[in-house]
């Protein structure tokens, strides 16, 4: 029996040629107009996704929710998705894509009694590995997309596949054959889609999703009468075409999949096209990095807080989460939108961190009127927010400070650690060498006025010759070049491996970026000179691959010489015809005790379709670099291998989180490359290249008038101040065996360092709330339980490994369950003198729950 699925349905962009006030309209508009259909035409289905949408209705529009409501409870009106919005998979943390389904799923149950079933992402440009472990722990059987079609080099084989993330977890998926809005006026394309599914799997069940998204206000008349006269001229004997919904067209490829081999697809779902996205809006991506950090570390020290006399402030915490969330919007965070989004994305994110920052203030507070802090001197406390023992850099605002003489850092035997005043965006901040900080918790320095004695030596160094300078530490030796202010040499000084390609640098290129015709969607036909603030274009020049060198200086200094840190100072400016001049800053800094050499690259951005990217070309080998993906990682291989396949070469930018890999198996060397804000990335055999910057035009705001438009080349985006930091760590065996992951997380989530008054507590001066013991599982979030005061700990195998965590939990847990990622216990958890033991999959995501 041949069956077509009738399903209508308006796919609504939270954000893109328009603001959010736009899409509220919208919203209204479309529901109102669909509702009135669906009164009108008897047995019309329609679904739509998007929680905040709804959640925009509960608040706004009462009316019309409540006539959702009646429409659900019909059947008619299908809730899919369950998640905040449609977001990006490829940039949001592990963590975000959780809390999507969590706040998503959790909203959707409680105001309308659904569990939805149906990850609904038609849209979004491309798709996380571990995206199934986390929509199946969340409940979520099935997957649906159309984004695939889009693809520039290859075909995306299948139209209905298991989707397996590392860890074994699947969904049921379908590619549609269609697009997310069809006009139902061709009923030879739908034979077209009906022959492909038989011969591509054997499966006679077709879904169509028909209706206008954004602006068209969902469904027409002419859609629905389309619709009914298709249900009466095309059902015969053997095929009937209907109103149905997702989720029975679902449950029938569920059917198929007991009898028929499904394929299996155990990898990510890698979008040919778009590519430019994981860059385009650097300072909103940075934003994003920055805040996710934010609401991590500040649901952490407001859990441990509420022990010591602070109210758990769930509902900011909560609606920050969902600002957060909102901006995972593929056309918002990919840069896909116009200028005043971002403006206002800005705006969001300031507050978020002042907001999110007075969290984080008010639960230090509280723990540290707590401590113990007699002694000379004013006391100085470190915290930790990771669960390892952790050392690295502490760093103090003492700009408030009136200090008469100078300021010494002593540990707790008075023994005074190396420490340095240093001046940050105009701040006077004392940074020092903080060891062995205890996890989940904190350890207490002192700071006294004067010098009572000298300060330790560290092996921190700067040595100037006529034609270089050299940085060195313990770890690390590195040389800048005075003629061309480049890095020339990094010397990994355990093993001696010279870490750079003989005669080359890390240097920033800056290339030519020009929209161009050379590529297309093979399905769609839509041309990718089309979507400048979507794509790279540096691969698609009629000429060849162009870019300037920075290398040339105007200036090469020795800036600061501390025993904590030292840094070179080389700057750039690069000319455009017609442009302001930019310029760049690349300082090169070494700070004592840590195995990683820093780039500062500073611009002053303000070139029009230009791409500049960080090389590092290496003195090692591999086919392929390991990325970290949300809660995971994934090897690629380069697309320059002899090995490549033609999917493989469609690589030729790729999205990662905070750090990639290069790693030679055959030498036991590799470079783990660390970032604080960037997403894009390529990568040869011998060299790693970060993408750090774009800037095409701004697409045209809503209405358009016509192709023209998308082609006059507008006002260029991301112009003015950029700052990204780059990390070369240099390591002896795998990434696995340096602890990458600890260090990129460390490097995103510097201590913390307060001053605090001088009083008895209750606490020691050195202190863990909550620590983990064994393989390296990550702790990523702590925070309190939706529905009550219990704990939540979040915890993911990072390393493809089996793995044993025991944890060291507070004394007040009385009960521990293993819960799914919508917090619902599993099944309990043995709990012995304060501890629980924790086995782990590869590459797991576990969630615990401890009932106080």
């Amino acid at each position: 029996m041949i069956v077509v699925h009738l399903l209508g349905h308006s796919h609504i962009d939270a954000v893109w040629l328009w603001t959010r006030d736009e899409t509220l309209k919208v919203c209204v508009e479309t529901f109102s107009k669909v509702l009135d259909l669906m009164d009108r035409y008897q047995g019309l289905t329609f679904c739509q996704s998007t929680a905040q949408y709804y959640e925009w209705m509960e608040k706004n529009r009462p009316d019309l929710f409540e006539r959702i409501k009646t429409k659900v409870k019909e059947g008619r009106w299908e809730i899919v998705g369950g998640s905040w919005v449609e977001f990006d998979c490829n940039l949001p943390s592990g963590e975000s894509l959780v809390r999507h389904m969590l706040y998503g799923k959790k909203y959707f149950k409680e105001k309308f009694g659904v569990d939805v079933k149906i990850a609904w992402l038609p849209d979004s440009f491309g798709y996380c590995w571990t995206l199934p472990q986390i929509l199946a722990k969340s409940g979520v059987k099935y997957f649906l997309t159309q984004k695939l079609r889009w693809n520039d080099a290859t075909v995306f084989p299948y139209n209905v596949f298991w989707w397996q993330s590392p860890d074994g977890s699947r969904v049921l998926s379908h590619q549609t054959l269609g697009s997310y809005s069809e006009s139902l006026e061709n009923w030879d394309e739908t034979e077209r889609q009906l022959l492909t599914l038989r011969l591509r799997h054997g499966i006679t069940d077709l879904l169509i999703l028909f209706g206008y998204g954004d602006h068209g206000g969902g469904l027409s008349e002419q859609h629905v009468e389309r619709a009914f006269k298709w249900i009466k001229d095309y059902s015969s004997g053997d095929r009937v075409v209907k109103f149905s919904t997702a989720t029975e067209f679902f449950k029938k490829l569920d059917d198929y999949a007991k009898s028929l081999n499904v394929p299996t697809v155990n990898d990510e779902l890698y979008l040919q096209f778009h590519r430019g996205t994981y860059t385009t809006q650097a300072e909103t991506k940075k934003w994003n990095r920055r805040v996710e950090a934010l609401v991590e570390n500040a649901e952490k020290l407001a859990v441990i807080a509420e022990d010591y006399g602070l109210a758990y402030p769930k509902e900011e915490l909560r609606e920050a989460w969902k600002k957060i969330l909102f901006y995972h919007f593929h056309d918002a965070i990919c840069g896909s939108s116009i200028k005043e989004v971002y403006e206002e994305a800005r705006r969001d994110y300031e507050d978020l961190a002042k907001n999110l920052s007075g969290v984080m203030g008010a639960a230090l507070e509280a723990i540290s009127r707590n401590v113990d802090t007699r002694g000379e001197g004013t006391s100085l406390l470190v915290f930790n927010t990771q669960s390892w023992t952790r050392s690295g850099i502490a760093s103090l605002d003492i700009s408030q400070l009136k200090a008469d003489k100078p300021l010494t850092v002593v540990d707790q035997n008075g023994k005074p650690v190396s420490s340095q005043v240093v001046d940050i965006d105009g701040e006077k901040r004392l940074i020092f060498v903080a060891e062995s900080i205890p996890p989940m918790g904190f350890k207490e320095y002192r700071i006294v006025e004067g010098k009572t004695e000298q300060h330790s030596q560290t092996k921190t160094s700067v040595a100037e010759t006529q034609d270089k300078i050299r940085l060195e530490n313990e770890f690390l030796a590195a040389e800048v070049d005075r003629h061309s202010g480049l890095l020339v040499s990094l010397l990994h000084k355990p093993t001696g491996w010279q870490v750079l390609k003989e005669g080359e640098q890390a240097a920033v290129h800056i290339f030519e970026d020009k929209p161009a015709s050379a590529r297309k969607a093979l399905d769609g036909g839509y041309e990718a000179v089309l979507f400048d603030a979507w794509e790279v274009y540096i691969f698609d020049q009629p000429d060849g691959v162009k870019f300037f060198k920075l290398d040339k200086p105007l200036s090469v200094d020795v800036v600061e010489r501390g025993p904590v840190r030292v840094v070179v100072s080389s700057r750039y400016k690069f000319s455009q015809e017609g442009r302001p001049e930019t310029e760049v800053i690349v300082r090169t800094i070494l700070y004592s005790a840590v195995p990683v050499l820093y780039l500062e690259i500073d611009m002053d951005w303000r070139a029009a379709h230009k791409l500049a990217k960080l090389s590092i070309p290496t003195s090692v080998e591999s086919e392929f670099v390991c990325y970290e993906i949300p809660y995971g990682h994934i090897y690629r291989r380069s697309p320059y291998s002899k090995n490549a396949t033609l999917s493989e070469r469609g690589k030729h930018e790729v999205p990662g989180q905070r750090w990639a890999d290069l790693t030679s198996e055959e030498r036991g060397l590799g470079l783990s490359v660390l970032n604080d804000c960037k997403y894009g990335f390529d990568a040869t055999p011998n060299e790693v290249r970060v993408t750090l910057i774009r800037s095409p035009s701004y697409p045209p705001k809503w209405p358009t008038s016509g192709i023209e438009r998308w082609l006059m080349g507008g006002e260029p985006t991301d112009q003015g101040k950029h700052v990204a930091t780059i990390g070369l760590y240099p390591h002896r065996g795998d990434w696995r065996e340096a602890k990458t992951v600890r260090m990129a997380i460390e490097f995103n989530n510097p201590l913390i360092a307060k001053l605090e008054k001088t009083h008895a507590g209750p606490l020691p001066k050195t202190y863990s709330f909550i620590s983990l013991e064994g393989d390296e599982a990550i702790l990523t979030a702590l925070k309190q339980i939706e529905s009550g005061r219990d704990i939540i700990l979040r915890l993911y195998e990072p390393h493809g490994r089996k793995a044993t965590t025991t944890i060291k939990t507070p004394p007040n847990v009385k009960e521990a369950y293993e819960t799914d990622l919508l917090e619902q216990p599993i099944k309990p958890l043995p709990l012995e003198n304060g501890s629980l033991k924790i086995s782990f999959a590869p590459n797991e995501i576990k969630t615990i729950l401890l009932r106080r």
